[in-house]
């Protein structure tokens, strides 16, 4: 059953009186603030608290519906870390706790020593430049000071897909040079 509560700017607000847990005055004395449960909201009414409390008088009480409970539950073992494990002739075995403590650390096993390799250095890759020459006239006026925002600048305004590579071949063909996170344009 709802109850019809007029607010302050006149708009009408119904109300389920079956959820209405709290009817209290207002602090500047004036109406009242309802709460009901589940909203989350107060309502401030007009209307005055005794007002609010002759209108939900004959609304039936909510009742307290029992949840069965569920056996599909089960309560979770004091100790559910695994036993350590030990194998006998290729068998595993669980290792009671005296064994833990009582056990000598096993040695490792020789590694055999591996000649050692000598790689060749891999050639240099010169990174290519995805930007022509008057996109790069560009860049160079906006003139980004850090090498996120130079990343930033050629993401979003240029549509650069390989952003690291751009900037190194920036850097390669000396339109700027990288002090740690700086960037100094070389460019007139």
């Amino acid at each position: 059953m709802f109850i019809k509560l007029t607010r302050f700017d006149n708009r009408p607000v119904w109300i389920n009186a079956a959820f209405v847990v709290t009817v209290e005055p207002r602090r500047d004395g004036s109406g009242a603030v309802v709460v009901p449960i589940g909203d989350g909201l107060d309502y401030d009414v007009r209307e005055s608290p005794e007002d609010v409390l002759r209108m939900l008088e004959g609304c039936p009480v909510p009742q307290v519906v029992p949840v069965p409970v569920s056996d599909c539950l089960t309560k979770t073992p004091a100790d559910v870390s695994p036993e350590p494990e030990r194998t006998r002739g290729g068998e595993t075995a669980p290792v009671s706790s005296t064994e833990i403590s009582t056990a000598k650390p096993a040695k490792k096993p020789a590694r055999a020593k591996k000649p050692a390799v000598t790689k060749k250095p891999k050639a240099a890759k010169t990174p290519v430049l995805e930007l022509p020459d008057e996109e790069v006239a560009r860049l160079g006026k906006l003139a980004p000071k850090s090498v996120a925002k130079l990343k930033n600048t050629l993401s979003t305004q240029f549509h650069v897909a390989d952003i690291s590579g751009t900037v190194a071949a920036l850097e390669a063909k000396g339109v700027i040079k990288l002090d740690g996170k700086h960037v100094v344009w070389t460019m007139a």
